[in-house]
């Protein structure tokens, strides 16, 4: 274990976070969006344990928390093997002796799980008699196992459970109906937004090459197989091919799990051998989203499996971009179809070009959708509002 900043003892009682990575992507953004919040409300003194180092320790530590690397039994699909009661009795030993020495018998309040996918801190909680929360970030359909053993965990080792959307709930719900009185839905939220500057703008657009007169179209997110970033390469290799592609120009936008180099490989090899090299570029992950959304046109969020929410979707509302996404999971929370975006049939390529056909065809509607979705999330989805009421849980449980 490696502990990272440590301010000096202080009399407020502790929440522990405990949390799978230390990237910027969605859960990772959530967790240090309630760190600020937790550090700013200053009722109780947030620390954070990670599971590896990366760009969330540092935002972390400037925002004031103070942050550990430690074991925290993170789930994996290697682990699913013969060996593996072995190896997580294993891990949860390591994660409990870490979270031991991270607390150095200083008084803890709460313990905050983030994502389904880390057992240590809930655990752990159980153990030392600490209350629990637990924020489901998943909507988890195989292997069996993990669908029916991780909500079965959040049922016995959780006084609330968060859930990030209400198809996220609903499924948890489904696996473990007995965590029903102690369930909630919360929203994700972001920030105000903060306008990039013109040539910053400029400089996306200019890398990916497009021209003032192309529409960029992008999806931004984690490179794996059910994002959908290859059933959107064929959404407009079926534009090509009916002559309807027209000034569309594609931006891939993000990385993919360390070891995975294979599956962004792949998605370049599906664009060289349809031809559409020229119209699709692929961007590493970007620090300042906004920029890549303030510089494109349309969002999609193409995911071929249930999204348990979809923080892209809202940071491209945010823009006033309108959002074309897969019809389930907790996009449907987010795009109100015809109003703020559109929602296509989930893995249906034809379905996602014509809805990309609709947009590239009608600016008025483009920029209508756009508008309303600026104002949707500034309504549903701020930060303020998932803070305000995350910290309603910690205090319910604090004060019970």
């Amino acid at each position: 274990m490696q502990s990272l900043s440590r301010p000096a003892r202080d009399v407020k009682p502790l929440l522990i976070f405990v949390h799978g990575s230390a990237e910027m992507y969605g859960s990772d953004k959530v967790l240090l969006n309630l760190a600020e919040g937790a550090v700013v409300d200053g009722q109780l003194q947030p620390v954070v344990v990670l599971h590896e180092h990366g760009p969330l320790r540092e935002a972390l530590q400037r925002a004031g928390a103070e942050v550990h690397v430690a074991k925290v039994c993170k789930i994996h699909r290697s682990m699913l093997t013969a060996a593996a009661p072995f190896t997580l009795w294993h891990q949860l030993r390591r994660a409990s002796a870490d979270l031991d020495a991270v607390v150095a018998g200083r008084s803890v309040a709460l313990v905050y799980s983030n994502t389904l996918a880390v057992l240590g801190g809930a655990v752990w909680a159980r153990r030392r008699g600490y209350r629990h929360v637990w924020h489901v970030h998943e909507i988890l359909l195989r292997p069996w196992i993990v669908r029916r053993g991780l909500p079965w965990l959040a049922e016995r080792l959780s006084d609330s459970v968060i859930s990030n959307s209400h198809q996220t709930e609903s499924w948890l719900l489904q696996q473990a109906p007995r965590l029903r009185s102690r369930s909630v839905v919360i929203f994700n939220g972001l920030k105000p937004v903060v306008h990039p500057a013109a040539s910053d703008i400029k400089a996306f657009r200019s890398l990916i090459g497009a021209e003032d007169s192309d529409l960029v179209v992008t999806v931004a997110g984690r490179l794996n197989h059910w994002k959908g970033q290859g059933l959107l390469i064929e959404a407009l290799a079926l534009l090509r091919d009916a002559g309807q592609l027209g000034c569309l120009r594609v931006a891939v936008v993000g990385d993919v799990f360390s070891g995975h180099d294979d599956i962004r490989g792949g998605l370049m090899a599906k664009t060289q051998g349809l031809g559409l090299e020229d119209k699709v570029r692929f961007v590493p992950f970007v620090d300042d989203i906004y920029t890549v959304w303030f510089a494109s046109d349309i969002a999609v969020v193409p995911s071929l499996e249930p999204e348990p929410f979809g923080m892209v979707a809202i940071e491209a509302m945010a823009c006033a971009l309108p959002v074309v996404a897969a019809a389930h999971g907790g996009l449907l929370d987010i795009v109100a179809p015809q109003q703020t975006g559109l929602l296509f049939q989930p893995r249906n390529a034809r379905a996602l070009a014509d809805s990309l056909l609709t947009l590239a065809r009608d600016a008025p509607l483009r920029r209508r959708l756009g508008t309303a979705g600026a104002q949707r999330q500034r309504d549903l989805f701020s930060l303020q509002s998932q803070v305000e009421r995350t910290r309603a849980v910690w205090r319910r449980l604090v004060d019970a």
